[in-house]
C-alpha cells in the first residue's frame, strides 16, 4: 500500500502551524525508554558523530570526502551537498575515531549532544498515521564470535493510530527484524499529559523490547532487563541529512557481507520508512518467533549463572581495583564476566574478562573521578545466558 509522509512532518514544508501541531502529536505520545543497569551507550545526537574529533566522511575506495575540522569539513549539511559537485554513494561511511566507547561516554556528559528522538508522522493510504520515532546510538558492539560490531547504530519504533486518535497498534524493531502488538498488550505510562509506550533497550544490541528480561533469537541472546536509567528525551525532526545514501558508521567484521554493516540512513531501510503499514504486518507475522522465545528462556532458566561475588577499592581517585569471586555449580557455570563502574547513573569504565577464573583480580581506569562509586557484575554461560547483577562500593 502507497504511503506518503505527512508535509507537517517535513522541515522546511508545510504550515507552520501544521509542523507544531505534528510535533505536539510525537511528543504526546513519545516512548519513555528503559536502560539496562549496565548499560553500554545510551540514545545521542547526530551531531556528535560529524563533531567528534577524528571522525571522517570516506568512499568505499578509502578517499577521503570530509573530515571534522578539516577542509573540507564535515557537517550534516555536506551529507546534503558533497564540495566540487560530488555524487553521494550508497557505499560512503561515516568512520569514526579509534575510541569509540570513550568518545561516547564523553559526549554522554556533554550538553551539546543530548539524547534525542527522531520524529517523523506517516499518513498511509486508508488514512491511519503512523508515529515513528528513530534512535541514534554510537556504537553498536553487540556480535556473534566477533563478528557483527559496527559503528553507528539506527534503531526505531512506530505506533499506528486510530480514527479517534489513540494508539492501536505498535512495533518495535530489533535492527532488521522485530515484533509487532497491538496497543492493550502493550506497557504505558501517563505523563505529561500524554500516553507513552515503555520500550525496554537493550544492552549491545540496542534493540527494542516490549517487556524486560532475557529474550533468546534464532542466533543469540538480548538481555533488556531495564533496572537501569531512563530516558525521557525530546523529538527532534529529521533533517535533509536524513535522504544521505551513505552509511553511519564503519563496519568491522561482517557475516555473508550483510550482517554487521554499518547502518544506512533511516530513509534507506526499506519498508519501516517507506511503508509502515507493511513494516507492521511483517512483524505481526513474526510473533510465533517472539512465543518460541520466551518458551526457551523459561525452560534455560534453570542453568542461568549464578551473579558473582565482588569487593572494590578506589585508589587514587580513578584506579577500581575489582576483586571477584564466581560461584558455579554442576549446572549453574560462569564462564565469562562483565563488570561495568558507575557514577551515579554514568557508565564510566567497563571491562569484559573472557573466561573467567574463579576468583581475580581486575583493574578498572575511570573516566574521571566519581562522585559516587558502584561496580556491578554480571556473568555468562557458554551459550550466554546471563546471571542476575551483583553490586559493591568501595569498601
Amino acid at each position: 500500500m502507497a504511503t506518503r509522509v505527512e508535509t507537517a512532518a517535513v522541515p522546511g514544508t508545510g504550515p507552520d502551524a501544521d509542523a507544531a501541531d505534528a510535533m505536539a502529536l510525537l511528543e504526546r505520545h513519545k516512548p519513555l525508554l528503559r536502560y539496562d543497569r549496565q548499560y553500554d551507550y545510551r540514545l545521542t545526537s547526530v551531531l556528535g558523530v560529524v563533531e567528534n574529533p577524528g571522525n571522517l566522511l570516506r568512499s568505499a575506495d578509502g578517499e577521503l570526502i570530509a573530515r571534522v575540522g578539516g577542509d573540507p569539513a564535515l557537517t550534516l549539511e555536506l551529507l546534503t551537498a558533497y564540495p566540487d559537485g560530488r555524487e553521494t554513494r550508497p557505499d560512503d561511511c561515516l568512520c569514526q575515531a579509534p575510541d569509540a566507547l570513550g568518545d561516547a561516554r564523553r559526549m554522554e556528559r556533554d550538553p551539546r549532544y543530548p539524547g534525542r528522538l527522531y520524529g517523523r508522522l506517516v499518513r498511509d493510504g486508508d488514512g491511519r498515521d503512523w508515529l515513528q520515532y528513530w534512535f541514534w546510538l554510537y556504537y553498536n558492539p553487540k556480535n556473534l564470535f566477533g563478528f557483527g560490531k559496527h559503528e553507528g547504530d539506527w534503531e526505531m519504533i512506530q505506533i499506528g493510530l486510530e480514527a479517534d486518535g489513540r494508539p492501536g497498534i505498535l512495533a518495535y524493531a530489533q535492527h532488521d527484524s522485530g515484533e509487532a502488538r497491538r496497543a492493550d498488550e502493550a506497557e504505558w505510562v501517563e505523563r505529561d499529559g500524554g500516553r507513552h509506550p515503555v520500550v525496554y533497550v537493550s544492552p549491545l544490541s540496542h534493540a527494542s523490547y516490549f517487556q524486560a528480561g532475557t529474550h533468546p533469537y534464532p542466533i543469540g541472546i538480548d538481555h533488556p532487563y531495564g533496572d537501569g536509567p531512563e530516558g525521557w528525551l525530546a523529538v527532534e525532526r529529521f533533517g535533509d541529512w536524513v535522504h544521505w545514501p551513505g552509511r553511519w558508521g564503519n563496519a568491522e567484521r561482517v557475516i555473508a557481507g550483510r550482517i554487521g554493516n554499518g547502518p544506512p540512513s533511516p530513509s534507506r531501510q526499506g519498508s519501516k520508512w517507506a511503508d509502515p503499514a507493511a513494516w507492521q504486518r511483517k512483524l505481526g507475522r513474526r510473533k510465533l518467533r517472539a512465543i518460541v522465545g520466551r518458551l526457551l528462556h523459561r525452560l534455560g532458566e534453570p542453568f542461568y549463572p549464578r551473579p558473582p561475588e565482588l569487593r572494590v577499592r578506589l585508589e587514587g581517585g580513578r584506579r577500581c581495583t575489582v576483586d571477584y569471586r564466581l560461584h558455579n555449580t554442576t549446572w549453574r557455570r560462569s564462564r565469562h564476566l562483565y563488570l561495568t563502574a558507575h557514577d551515579g547513573e554514568l557508565v564510566i569504565a567497563s571491562r569484559t574478562v573472557r573466561a573467567a577464573g574463579d576468583s581475580g583480580t581486575e583493574i578498572l581506569r575511570l573516566s574521571h573521578e566519581p562522585a559516587s562509586l558502584a561496580v556491578v557484575g554480571s556473568t555468562f554461560n557458554r551459550v550466554r545466558q546471563r546471571s542476575d547483577l551483583a553490586e559493591a562500593v568501595p569498601s
